[in-house]
Formats: C-alpha cells, sequence, structure tokens
C-alpha cells in the first residue's frame, strides 16, 4: 500500500466506530413511525365519526334490549353507546402505545428489540391487508361528509404503504443485525456485541 495515499475502510467499520445507525435501520423506524402516526390518526377519525353519528351503536344497542326481553330508556341507551364508544378509543390508544413502545424498543436496541420488530411487521402486513379492503367497503354513515371518509381512507393507504417499506428495510441484514441480541460487553478494539475471546492453555 502506498503511504501517502488514503486508506480504504469498510463503511460498517466506520459505522460502528462512530456508533451510528445504519441507513437501512434509519429509513425502517421512520416508515413504522409515520405507520404508527397514520393509525393514530386513523383511529382518531373513527372514534370521531362514531360520536358524530351513533346509529349503528345504537342500533346494536337496540337489538341486544329485544334480545333480552326488557325495555331499556333512551338515558341508558346513550350511556351504553358512548360508554362502547369510550372503551374502544382506550383499547385502541393501549394497541398504538405498544407500536410506540416496540419502535422505542428497536429504536434503542433494547433486550427485546427482535420481538419488537416482529410485532411491527407482523401488524404492518395486517395494515397491508385492510388497505385492499378499502375498495370494497362504502360509507356507513350518511351523517358525515363523503371528504371525511375520503381523507380516512387516504390516511390508511399512506399507512399501509409505510409499513409495507418498512417490513421491506426490516429485511435488510443491517436491520436484522441491529435488533440482535448482543453476545457481551465489547473486548479491547472490539465492537459492541463482540464477547472476549478466552485462550486455551
Amino acid at each position: 500500500m502506498n503511504p501517502g495515499s488514503p486508506s480504504r475502510v469498510e463503511p460498517e467499520a466506520v459505522e460502528k466506530h462512530n456508533g451510528s445507525m445504519p441507513e437501512a435501520v434509519r429509513y425502517m423506524l421512520t416508515c413504522w413511525a409515520v405507520m404508527i402516526g397514520g393509525e393514530l390518526l386513523h383511529q382518531i377519525m373513527a372514534v370521531v365519526a362514531s360520536v358524530v353519528d351513533p346509529s349503528a351503536l345504537r342500533e346494536v344497542a337496540k337489538e341486544r334490549a329485544k334480545n333480552s326481553d326488557g325495555e331499556v330508556s333512551d338515558a341508558l341507551m346513550n350511556a351504553s353507546v358512548y360508554g362502547s364508544i369510550f372503551i374502544m378509543a382506550v383499547l385502541q390508544l393501549g394497541v398504538i402505545l405498544l407500536f410506540v413502545f416496540a419502535l422505542r424498543a428497536v429504536q434503542k436496541q433494547a433486550k427485546w428489540a427482535e420481538n419488537a420488530r416482529r410485532l411491527l411487521q407482523i401488524f404492518s402486513g395486517f395494515f397491508a391487508l385492510r388497505m385492499l379492503t378499502l375498495f370494497m367497503m362504502a360509507p356507513a354513515s350518511t351523517a358525515l361528509p363523503t371528504a371525511f371518509f375520503g381523507t380516512d381512507g387516504v390516511v390508511q393507504i399512506i399507512l399501509a404503504v409505510a409499513g409495507i417499506l418498512g417490513i421491506v428495510y426490516s429485511l435488510d441484514k443491517a436491520a436484522v443485525a441491529w435488533t440482535k441480541p448482543k453476545g457481551g460487553k465489547p473486548g479491547p478494539g472490539g465492537t459492541p456485541g463482540d464477547a472476549p475471546e478466552t485462550k486455551e492453555n
């Protein structure tokens, strides 16, 4: 090698030395962040639609009242309808918080980062399948403008595409290695995850 010429350094060695995040991991986290944000917006719009026009839930409550052979007052029925909307919103928020914790685990390389990556992959696939069903559905409410449902559909398509891209980037070797559990502490001159070698007598 010519002493005056610059030495060739592998990109992986530079990333490990600088402690920087691989490019595939950055894209994966960005796509999944967009997916989670889009799902949050979609669930907010779903709750708003249920509050503005709870006719579907009210019909379900009426059917249950008929099957129980009992008379239910309007006040009790309204309380049941809006109570179910509240419970639904809390459950949806809990699922989104799980996504956030999983994304943070992947970013911080937590102990369960590999399982968190798989969890986000599974739900990304679910959102992709849900996107396909959008073209076979019609708005169930007439109290809300068509533009509202159109906007919600666009949001679902965007978050589904982001989820698919997240899956693609998560299958990259760098992303898989990023979420692998570390084997041990770095030795002298070693990289994180390289356990110190023991000499045989």
